[in-house]
């Protein structure tokens, strides 16, 4: 199966590893250009080393960087090459062999095989290569215990849940043929649903899950969630609903696609609005998520593109918000969910405001009563 193939290519590509980490750099490279073409940017079969290219490469690298590594995007734009499935396009009158490195006079473009870029036109296909890209960095079950404790969990909730899902969980799964193998061996989020579904129906989950306060439920919860934040699941099925909108023009459908991967004019809006983190103040763009009040999923149109529906907030504030972790008072002041462990650990504290404004009011009231079980109302 081609997916197959392409999948165990993505989990084993050839990185240079220095300093105890693996180089990110061929991974991301690969992510900006998935990127790029659930955006339409990249609707041929052509990769051209452009600026939009490096940008979205600069934004993958930021994340994923370690230690001493440079921000240089021509050196996988070359290297990919070696991997089998990338291929450099050289110039007219340039010999392929002649090339040893990215050169704008040397290299008219990259390209993929067609099989592989056929698969990647498909959202839910683009989720599993991400997982099957991360893995390169490290391996999935400290990246989940990363993401655990990201969330202002303490270390022994992060280790519980993983021991849990890759022991009886684990053990559960293959008795009853739902899983041929652990759990945390799963690197897609179908699969694993897939997997772990049948499991919640089984009396023997059931009985438990009781004994262990649901406990076994909650980490089967998380470690999903964690696979679909990995794979962007979410936004590739809002970004496929609104491709396949029959109600929605071009331009319109553009433009949504835009605002739901945080680019385009509705980012703009609030870099224009609020001048920084709307609670920090904290100003550089790169490290500032636009983030919708009402949710994406709840919100009409209309709503997602209201820029007074939205807020510019540090990463660790949009997780948090967007999860219902916290929430804000009509006040600004920040409302903590006691469910949030040690939100200290991600910069969150008692006393911190929003700089709230009139027409935001309407949209805070709907997070808040989304949310209203975590909070005193």
């Amino acid at each position: 199966m081609a997916l197959e193939f392409y999948l165990s290519k993505f989990r084993e590509l050839n990185t240079m590893r220095l300093q105890g980490h693996n180089k990110p750099h061929k991974v991301c490279m690969l992510l900006a250009v998935m990127d790029l073409i659930e955006l339409g940017v990249i609707s041929q079969n052509r990769i051209e080393f452009n600026q939009t290219l490096k940008q979205s490469f600069t934004e993958h690298f930021q994340r994923l960087r370690a230690g001493k590594d440079q921000d240089t995007p021509e050196n996988p734009f070359y290297h990919l090459s070696s991997e089998g499935f990338w291929h450099l396009q050289p110039q007219p009158s340039v010999e392929l062999t002649t090339i040893k490195g990215y050169s704008k006079t040397k290299v008219a473009y990259a390209y993929l095989d067609d099989e592989l870029f056929t698969l990647m036109q498909s959202s839910l296909v683009r989720s599993d290569l991400r997982l099957a890209l991360t893995q390169n960095l490290t391996r999935l079950p400290e990246l989940y215990r990363r993401w655990v404790l990201e969330f202002g969990n303490s270390e022994s909730t992060a280790q519980k849940y993983l021991g849990a899902v890759r022991g009886v969980l684990s053990d559960l799964a293959i008795k009853h043929r739902f899983s041929i193998g652990e759990l945390t061996k799963i690197g897609s989020f179908h699969e694993y649903q897939l997997a772990t579904t049948p499991l919640y129906e089984l009396q023997e989950f059931k009985d438990k899950d009781s004994r262990g306060n649901s406990m076994y439920s909650r980490a089967l919860k998380s470690y999903g969630e964690f696979l679909a934040d990995l794979g962007q699941v979410d936004v590739t099925n809002d970004v496929d609903d609104i491709l396949q909108s029959d109600e929605l023009s071009a331009t319109e459908k553009s433009v949504l696609v835009s605002a739901r991967v945080g680019q385009g004019q509705f980012r703009q809006s609030l870099l224009e609005q609020w001048q920084g983190c709307a609670v920090t103040g904290y100003g550089m763009p790169a490290m500032l998520v636009a983030s919708h009040i009402k949710p994406w999923r709840s919100a009409t149109n209309t709503e997602r593109l209201d820029p007074d529906n939205g807020l510019l907030l540090l990463a660790n504030l949009d997780k948090a918000f967007d999860r219902g972790f916290i929430s804000f008072a009509d006040s600004g002041e920040i409302m903590i969910a006691e469910a949030l462990e040690r939100p200290e650990v991600l910069g969150i504290r008692h006393g911190m405001r929003l700089e709230v404004r009139p027409q935001n009011l309407k949209y805070l009231h709907y997070h808040r009563e989304l949310y209203q079980q975590r909070f005193v109302l």
